[in-house]
């Protein structure tokens, strides 16, 4: 058998690879940059050590497939969790070096073979010397075999304790590879149209419960052509329930839609009764029962306190749920919970700012708390293992969801390899789970505003990666925007139509949000700090390239704009909308309502919507006191899909079935439908920006896949 020595040096036309040094050299002179103005004279270039050898593995495997798999236990010894986005990293950066081998074959150096992995393109070769022969396994195995009868006849004991040690070595073996070559399976659970949110299994694990719309459904899962049954009244509101231990009742949380009341409820199932047991936050507030059953535990936000947290509520008696959470002085928000199997532990999902959120551990004896992860995003949903000493979670990684497990005592975290995963729960006395699946892609679009005949929003270009929340320079005529092209979201811009693509940030942070300064030299944008908790201002001058941190005491920052003369940058915090100083001077407070987004549309008058009333709303500097209802709340209920142009408002209207693109009239004061869209067209956290001489109007466009409830049996969780 012929194989290819690890530290061979090779050549992939006229470009030799050495892993010993590291290095590729070009022997045409041709040399690496992304520009032709940026290669130098010398024809030999460094690069990082992993980069080289992951080009080495594919050029030993010319010219076969290597699944993403393989390369990430290969390179990155298995550690999923680090080597996704490290691999995807590693092809990005090996594409760039070997540009000049492309320029000249023309012809791509690493293929990317969809939903596979990647193959090296171009024939490598190798010296003879390189080559090595090794014995066949058949050989080898009938060698030791041979040497161990010599072995068995000197020492006859010796028989019965290798006897033993074999077996045994034979056992564990054959049990770890029997986990290895299991196929991870997916049981699709439900097929109805509409989003399945929150599944619950019940003990007996014949219930599925889950949430959809504002109700809650009940679906025998012993029957294939069983149709889900509604549960919960079209008077109120519910999304989210969990299952007494005897499976008899349901616990959830459930909003009046007539007057907004909130009850933590009971139903019983024999009876269909609702009994309420204390109020409630949201219909869709987070919350799980204690092992023993004798309480649970949920998140609430008491009048008399200043944040949401949790609360635990005992189910016997007529006692008060009691705080165990942060009550004044909190830097973050709780946003899902879970009781482990043993009762030890509580796991809390906490979110810092509003594009940070982590994973923490709370002892239920001691009260002693422990940070499991450091620097995730957007978490929905956490389980804990039948073990007690795992945690599945989902989370959002620069735009692309997945399922993860992690070990609460190494905090080692391994990659489910799940796309689309969230909320997930365990089957009760079970290793398998159920989890909500949907896939999101996000496309910068545009609607053309003076068309002939009104069409639908089309995507600015077709690309297999997430493009977001885009924002136009009139000076620059480009776009900036969000996208996770490299494996990290990063700010890029491009043309007006989509083409002349070029990446701005490299922080390898989850970076959101960006704002062209007017005159079209800066940009700001939100980013995670040092520890990757909560977010801070970061200001990017296009000039230089170089990036700076606006000084703030806050955590979290919402999106920024600019003032008028671009001395300063607008973004809201818990003590209003404050101006901060590109001279990281005090930050001056311009109000101390609580703003989600603001824009400044001439020297004196700002427009901005608000945290806890809807409506647009508009305020003067010279009398910051008097701010009023631009665009009543009962037209305008929307946090950030709006635009402000000479003319008017453009802005997005939700409705449960459909959503519009409407235009208010500054003159007449009057609402024009613009376009009629399906009710997930335009994500919630989008924006809106405005062409003004191409009247071409930008969004954040939402591509879903239809959403289920999947059944999981997956071998790392066995």
């Amino acid at each position: 058998m012929i194989e290819i020595r690890k530290e061979a040096v090779f050549t992939l036309a006229g470009c030799e690879v050495t892993p010993s040094d590291n290095s590729l050299n070009f022997k045409n002179g041709a040399q690496l940059g992304t520009d032709i103005e940026d290669r130098v004279s010398t024809n030999k270039i460094s690069v990082q050590p992993k980069f080289i050898e992951l080009l080495s593995y594919l050029a030993r495997q010319y010219p076969n497939v290597v699944t993403r798999e393989e390369l990430i236990e290969s390179i990155w010894e298995g550690n999923s969790y680090v080597g996704t986005k490290a691999l995807t990293n590693a092809i990005w950066n090996l594409r760039k070096h070997l540009t000049p081998l492309v320029e000249e074959s023309g012809t791509e150096a690493i293929e990317t073979v969809r939903k596979t992995g990647y193959r090296l393109l171009i024939e490598p070769e190798f010296k003879p010397d390189d080559l090595v022969s090794k014995p066949e396994v058949l050989e080898v195995e009938q060698a030791k075999v041979k040497a161990l009868k010599e072995k068995l006849h000197r020492v006859g004991i010796a028989i019965v304790i290798m006897f033993i040690f074999v077996a045994a070595g034979a056992f564990f073996h054959l049990y770890q590879d029997g986990k290895q070559l299991m196929q991870t399976e997916q049981n699709r659970l439900t097929r109805a149209s509409g989003a399945e949110l929150y599944p619950a299994v019940s003990p007996d694990g014949r219930w599925l419960v889950y949430g959809k719309g504002s109700d809650l459904y009940l679906k025998d899962l012993h029957s294939s052509t069983g149709t889900p049954k509604r549960l919960t009244s079209n008077q109120t509101k519910e999304l989210r329930a969990i299952w007494t231990l005897d499976g008899k009742s349901l616990l959830y949380p459930s909003e009046t839609r007539q007057n907004g009341e909130c009850h933590l409820s009971q139903f019983i199932l024999a009876s269909h009764e609702v009994v309420h047991l204390a109020p409630c936050y949201s219909y869709s507030s987070a919350l799980d029962i204690s092992p023993d059953g004798k309480a649970i535990i949920y998140i609430w936000h008491d009048e008399q306190d200043e944040y949401s947290g949790l609360y635990e509520l005992a189910l016997s008696g007529d006692t008060d749920p009691v705080r165990i959470s942060c009550k004044k002085g909190c830097d973050y928000r709780d946003r899902d919970v879970a009781y482990s199997p043993d009762g030890r532990w509580i796991a809390i999902s906490r979110r810092f700012g509003n594009i940070s959120e982590d994973i923490f551990i709370r002892n239920r004896g001691s009260g002693d708390e422990i940070r499991i992860t450091q620097g995730l995003e957007d978490i929905r949903g956490l389980s804990w293992h039948p073990d007690s000493d795992k945690l599945v979670f989902s989370t959002e990684n620069s735009g692309v969801r997945g399922g993860y497990l992690v070990d609460i005592n190494s905090k080692k975290i391994s990659n489910l390899s799940l796309v689309g995963f969230s909320y997930p729960k365990f089957v009760p006395n079970s290793t398998e789970l159920v989890f909500s699946k949907y896939i999101k892609d996000f496309k910068v679009a545009y609607l053309e505003l003076d068309q002939a005949i009104p069409t639908t929003i089309f995507p600015l270009s077709n690309s297999e990666f997430s493009h977001r929340n885009p924002d136009y320079s009139s000076v620059t005529k480009r776009i900036v925007y969000v996208s996770n092209e490299t494996g990290n979201n990063e700010i890029w811009s491009s043309d007006v139509n989509g083409r002349n693509r070029k990446q701005h940030t490299d922080l390898k942070r989850r970076v959101a949000y960006p704002s062209w300064s007017h005159d079209g030299t800066k940009l700001a944008f939100l980013a995670p700090d040092d520890k990757n908790e909560g977010n801070k201002i970061h200001i990017l001058d296009l000039a230089t390239g170089g990036v700076s941190i606006l000084a703030s005491k806050y955590l979290d920052h919402r999106r920024p704009s600019w003032s008028q003369d671009d001395k300063r940058v607008l973004s809201s915090t818990y003590d209003g909308l404050l101006a901060f100083s590109l001279t990281n001077s005090r930050p001056q407070p311009i109000t101390f309502t609580e703003v989600r987004l603001a824009k400044m549309i001439n020297g004196s008058q700002i427009v901005f919507t608000r945290v806890s009333k809807p409506g647009l709303w508009i305020l003067d500097l010279n009398q910051v006191d008097n701010m009023r209802v631009l665009i009543s709340s009962e037209v305008f209920d929307e946090d950030y899909n709006w635009v402000v142009t000479d003319k008017g408002v453009y802005f997005r209207e939700k409705h449960s079935s459909y959503q519009l693109i409407n235009f208010w009239s500054f003159n007449t004061q009057l609402i024009t439908p613009i376009l009629k869209l399906p009710s997930s067209s335009l994500t919630s956290y989008g924006a809106m920006s405005f062409i003004a001489d191409k009247r071409r109007l930008l969004m954040t466009l939402s591509e879903y896949s239809k959403r289920d409830v999947i059944l999981l049996n997956h071998k790392l969780l066995h």
